[in-house]
C-alpha cells in the first residue's frame, strides 16, 4: 500500500466500521464471531501493525480492568480483588482499583475515572448496583457504559447491558439456621445490613420464612441495627438487643466486621460466647480465624468467584454469550463461636 495500513483501511477491506475494528482488536465489546473472523482476516491481509504511540493517545482501550468497591478495608472486598487480581495477571491484564466509600456521587465519577484511564471492562462490587431500588441515575450511567465496555456486577443491573456475578446469599442463610436450630436455637437474632441492599434483603427473608417453618416467631429478635456493615453497627446493634428482658441464645451477623462488633458488646455485657450466646456470621474472612473464639462463619470460596468474575468479563470482551447473571455456592465453617 506504500504506507503502514489503519485501521480504517481495516474497516473498508472489512465492510464494517472503524469502531467495530476497533472493539475486534482491542478486544472490547460485542462482536459477532463471523464480523470478528472478517475484521483478523483483513488485518492479516493488510499486514496491520498497531502503533503503540498512536494507541495509548486514541481511543483505544489498555489492558486494564477497572474495579469498584466500596472501601477495600474490608476484608470481604480484599478477598475478592485480590482473588480477581491474581486472576487477571496470569492473563496478561491488571487491575485499576477504585474506593467510593460509600457514596454515590463518588461511585459515578469514580466511572468518568476509569474511562478517562481508558480501561477495558469495569468489575463493579457493592454499592448502588445492589440497592433494591438504584436511582435512574446510577442506572442510566451503568447502561452508558456498558455500552462502551463490559460491565460486570455483583447484583443484577435490570436495563442495562451490564452482567452479574452474584453469591448465594439466601443459601448461605439457610446453611447458618439449619445449624443453630440442629444446636436447639430458637431464639436467634439478626443484625446488621441495609434494609434497601438486595442481598441483605434476601438474607433476612430466609431467615423469616425459616424460622416461620419451624414454628418459631423471629419479631422479638430480629434486628435492622443501624444499617452498616462495621463493626461499631453491630456493636450498637447487640447493645440494643442486649437490653431487652428475654435474650436470644444465639446471633446471626451479616459480616465477619459486624460480628466483631456483636461480640464486643456480649462480652462487655460479661457474658461468654459460645457458652451464653452463640454468635456466626457471613464472608468467612481471616477475621473469622483470627477471632477469640474462633467464628462460625458462611462464605463463598473467594478463589472461584475471581475465576468466574474474570472470566465473565473476558466472554464479554470476546462477544460470547453470557447468562444475565450466576450465582455462587457458599459453603459453613463450623468454628467455636457456636454451641
Amino acid at each position: 500500500m506504500g504506507r503502514d495500513a489503519t485501521i480504517i483501511d481495516i474497516a473498508h477491506r472489512a465492510g464494517v466500521s472503524t469502531a467495530t475494528v476497533s472493539r475486534v482488536l482491542n478486544r472490547t465489546g460485542k462482536v459477532r464471531e463471523e464480523t470478528r473472523e472478517k475484521v483478523e482476516a483483513a488485518a492479516r491481509e493488510l499486514d496491520y501493525q498497531p502503533n503503540i504511540v498512536a494507541k495509548n493517545l486514541s481511543t483505544v482501550r489498555s489492558n486494564v480492568i477497572g474495579v469498584l468497591v466500596p472501601d477495600v478495608r474490608n476484608p470481604f472486598y480484599a478477598n475478592i480483588f485480590v482473588e480477581c487480581e491474581k486472576y487477571a495477571n496470569e492473563k496478561g491484564f491488571s487491575l485499576l482499583l477504585y474506593n467510593f466509600l460509600e457514596s454515590e456521587s463518588l461511585e459515578r465519577h469514580c466511572y468518568d475515572m476509569l474511562m478517562a484511564r481508558r480501561v477495558c471492562a469495569v468489575i463493579h462490587i457493592g454499592g448502588s448496583v445492589e440497592r433494591i431500588e438504584a436511582s435512574p441515575g446510577f442506572v442510566e450511567k451503568i447502561g452508558e457504559i456498558s455500552e462502551r465496555v463490559p460491565v460486570v456486577t455483583s447484583s443484577f443491573v435490570e436495563g442495562t447491558g451490564s452482567r452479574c456475578v452474584e453469591i448465594d446469599s439466601g443459601r448461605g442463610m439457610k446453611l447458618l439456621l439449619d445449624y443453630l436450630l440442629g444446636l436447639g436455637h430458637e431464639r436467634i437474632a439478626l443484625v446488621g445490613g441495609r434494609e434497601d441492599d438486595k442481598p441483605t434483603a434476601k438474607k433476612r427473608k430466609c431467615y423469616q420464612e425459616a424460622l416461620r417453618q419451624n414454628g418459631i416467631r423471629y419479631g422479638n429478635y430480629y434486628t435492622a441495627g443501624s444499617g452498616t456493615y462495621n463493626e461499631q453497627g453491630g456493636y450498637l446493634a447487640m447493645r440494643e438487643i442486649l437490653q431487652k428482658d428475654k435474650l436470644p441464645t444465639a446471633v446471626i451477623a451479616v459480616s465477619d466486621l459486624v460480628a466483631v462488633g456483636v461480640i464486643r458488646a456480649i462480652q462487655e455485657k460479661g457474658l461468654e460466647i459460645g457458652k451464653d450466646i452463640s454468635v456466626a456470621s457471613f464472608d468467612n474472612t481471616y477475621i473469622a480465624e483470627i477471632m477469640e473464639p474462633e467464628l462460625t462463619s458462611v462464605g463463598n470460596d473467594y478463589g472461584v468467584l475471581g475465576r468466574r468474575i474474570i472470566d465473565t468479563v473476558f466472554d464479554m470482551m470476546d462477544g460470547k454469550t453470557c447468562q444475565d447473571f450466576g450465582e455462587i455456592p457458599v459453603r459453613l465453617k463450623i468454628r467455636e463461636s457456636c454451641s
